[in-house]
């Protein structure tokens, strides 16, 4: 396309200075006629035979505005005639050089939308002319913008008339790749038609999210009740990823036959495109992450690594390194070798979700939001099998739903997005954003309390504790961070075995769990200076100790609004440390008959 600076050039070449602006207004008028806004889109309208009728429509444009010098006017449209039959004539090309900054449509959140690459079947009938009726069948990916519109994909030319391998939109965007359509696509094209039009009524994200949060409870049991809401919002991020420059990844990490593939086979039918890989190769692996463009959940990592071989040993290195960077946009896109010994571009990014009983290494763990998985304790399992989650139907009718409200509300998912993100850089701070924007979008302050509870509950989670003076010092830090200067030996001993993880025996404590070595080993580390005797509860008589002050000074601790010490035990329905032997439940239950 010409610029108006070197239209002005040709105009003052063509035409002499004094009379080339009253030739470029003529032109206009002409490219008014055609509908084009530029000299080198007017071209085809110059060489059609119907021309003369452009010309005569814009002389009369001219005379309704009192220009009706009509010889002078179509002189100057037979110069600019003449010019563009010698260009046409000699084949001058208009050669640019432009920037080349494709866009990875995985990943894409391009001038403020969001796009959505959906697998369509095209049939087409016609007739030949002897009027037999033809009819075909293809497949056709096109590409939903978030503003309603739909967008083919089509590919350049060179000069010579040949694919030049460059791929665009119909909207000018160019692209990495020639997107696919996500085998794993959980938005029906009957929906997608819904929101085209308009036609459908949109639901908040309050009742959206209500109703994963109650799918996920009815499917699996998790230890601390505060996680269903990290991993509702974890699953409506997914919807909007695209939208955040880091999402999470989250690890379930448990014994086995805790519930771990349950739980990530419940995020896979609530979430965006997702797909659970499990008993794959690594280079597979890659390949379904690259494809999914949504939520990947791998079913039990360590296997995959054992499974792999030697041979595979160092692809599936490769694969968690991949893994390591994959949470960050930035860093998620890598150039693969494929099986045809070619080089492609692969993206990775994406919301997460990884099941490993042994837990990852230490720098992949840092990355991750962890959750604990465990078997039900006896007296919960009445009551999580009274749990009512959703039919086939209405899941199905839920992520049509979720898709709907992410090309809704981009605008507001961003806005908000800013606003968290501002002044911030951590890693963890990064990783949790986006689930802070949905819970506040949410419009329910449990679910914001909730999940900043299982956000606070991360320092000690990613803790790899190799003993258990280890634990016990992460335990000892997170209660003065949160203002403890009297504690019960009882509260540390359950939040020791919580973390720990270690399957309680009531009949056979181990000998971290029993009260004279803790005391011995937080008197031994300085965390307590002095015992202040014992306190009965509920009939169990339990040990307080006082806080150092010279171990709240150096954790900087001060300045934290002081902590009840009896908190804790603030009712057994609810209690966090169900299943870990608590010594005051008989006690309690005895005296208030809970259970």
């Amino acid at each position: 396309m010409k610029s108006t600076e070197q239209i002005r050039h040709e105009a003052i070449a063509l035409f002499g200075p004094e009379k080339a602006a009253e030739a470029i207004m003529t032109l206009g008028f002409l490219l008014e006629r055609c509908g084009v806004a530029d000299l080198e889109s007017s071209i085809p309208f110059w060489m059609r035979p119907e021309y003369t009728a452009f010309e005569s429509d814009a002389l009369a444009a001219m005379a309704k505005l009192g220009l009706n010098d009509r010889a002078r006017y179509q002189e100057h449209f037979s110069t600019w005639k003449a010019f563009i039959s010698k260009k046409v004539a000699s084949g001058t090309a208009t050669v640019e050089r432009l920037g080349y900054d494709p866009v990875n449509l995985g990943t894409a959140f391009h001038l403020g939308k969001l796009y959505y690459p959906v697998q369509t079947l095209v049939r087409t009938q016609s007739y030949t002319s002897a009027g037999v009726k033809r009819e075909s069948e293809r497949i056709d990916v096109v590409v939903l913008r978030s503003d309603r519109e739909i967008l083919n994909i089509k590919e350049s030319e060179d000069e010579h008339g040949k694919s030049s391998g460059i791929i665009r939109l119909t909207d000018g965007t160019l692209l990495q790749k020639k997107p696919a359509a996500s085998p794993y696509a959980s938005w029906s094209w009957e929906s997608i038609q819904r929101y085209l039009q308009g036609s459908y009524a949109s639901k908040s994200l309050m009742i959206l999210s209500a109703r994963i949060h109650r799918h996920l409870m009815s499917r699996v049991w998790v230890p601390d009740e505060d996680d269903y809401w990290l991993l509702t919002c974890a699953v409506i991020t997914s919807y909007v990823q695209a939208i955040f420059d880091a999402v999470p990844l989250i690890l379930l990490n448990g014994a086995a036959g805790t519930g771990k593939s349950e739980l990530g086979a419940a995020m896979t039918e609530v979430s965006c495109n997702a797909v659970m890989i499990g008993q794959s190769s690594p280079p597979t692996m890659l390949r379904l992450m690259d494809e999914a463009r949504g939520l990947i959940v791998i079913d039990d990592l360590e296997s995959i690594g054992v499974k792999s071989g030697p041979a595979g040993k160092e692809k599936f290195s490769e694969m968690v390194q991949l893994l390591k960077t994959s949470y960050k946009k930035s860093s998620a896109t890598k150039i693969v070798t494929n099986t045809k010994r070619k080089t492609e571009v692969m993206n990775f990014y994406g919301v997460k979700i990884v099941s490993n009983t042994a837990g990852v290494d230490a720098i992949l763990g840092s990355r991750m939001l962890h959750i604990g998985t465990d078997k039900i304790p006896k007296h919960d399992i009445d009551q999580f099998l009274a749990r009512q989650g959703l039919s086939s139907e209405e899941l199905f009718a839920l992520r049509n739903e979720l898709h709907i409200w992410a090309f809704d509300n981009v605008q507001l998912v961003d806005d908000t997005y800013q606003d968290v993100v501002s002044g911030s850089s951590e890693r963890d701070e990064e990783i949790a954003a986006p689930l802070r924007v949905i819970a506040r979008l949410t419009g329910i302050p449990e679910a914001e309390q909730a999940l900043e509870r299982a956000l606070n509950n991360q320092a000690v989670r990613k803790s790899t504790h190799a003993s258990p003076e280890d634990a016990l010092k992460s335990v000892m830090d997170k209660l003065l961070r949160e203002g403890a200067q009297q504690l019960t030996i009882t509260e540390i001993s359950l939040r020791l075995r919580k973390i720990m993880g270690v399957k309680i025996n009531p009949k056979r404590k181990l000998t971290w769990m029993q009260p004279e070595w803790i005391s011995k080993k937080i008197r031994g580390m300085g965390y307590i200076d002095a015992s202040t005797g014992r306190k009965n509860l509920y009939g169990f008589q339990m040990r307080l100790v006082s806080v150092a002050k010279e171990k709240r000074m150096e954790l900087q601790a001060f300045g934290v609004e002081k902590r009840d010490p009896f908190e804790f035990c603030s009712g057994c329905v609810a209690c966090p440390y169900k299943g870990q032997g608590c010594e005051i439940l008989p006690y309690r239950v005895t005296r208030e008959g809970l259970l």
